[in-house]
C-alpha cells in the first residue's frame, strides 16, 4: 500500500460559496469575514512553488501529525482485526 500525505493547496479545503462559508464560520465560531481572510491567505497562484510536500509540513506541522496518527491508528485497528502487514505491530495496543 502506498500512503500519500496531504499536499494540495490548502485553500481547496475551505468552502467557496457564501452559504457554505457562513455555515462553516458558524460551526467553528468565527466570522464569515475572518474565514474569507484565512482562505485568501492560503490561496496560491502556483501551488508547485508554495505549500506542497514537505513545505506544508514545515509550515503546518499539526497537519502531518494528524495524518501520521490516523495512518498508525488505522494500521493498529487492522492488526487487531487480524490483518497482517509486512511492518509488524510496532506500537499497536
Amino acid at each position: 500500500m502506498t500512503r500519500r500525505l496531504l499536499d494540495p493547496p490548502l485553500h481547496e479545503f475551505l468552502p467557496h460559496a457564501d452559504p457554505e462559508i457562513r455555515d462553516l464560520a458558524n460551526k467553528i465560531g468565527t466570522t464569515i469575514e475572518h474565514l474569507k481572510q484565512v482562505r485568501q491567505s492560503l490561496f496560491e497562484n502556483n501551488p508547485m512553488l508554495g505549500h506542497r510536500g514537505s513545505r506544508l509540513g514545515i509550515s503546518f506541522p499539526e497537519i502531518y501529525k494528524a495524518q501520521a496518527r490516523a495512518i498508525l491508528e488505522a494500521a493498529c485497528e487492522l492488526r487487531k482485526q487480524g490483518v497482517k502487514g509486512d511492518a509488524g505491530d510496532h506500537g499497536c495496543r
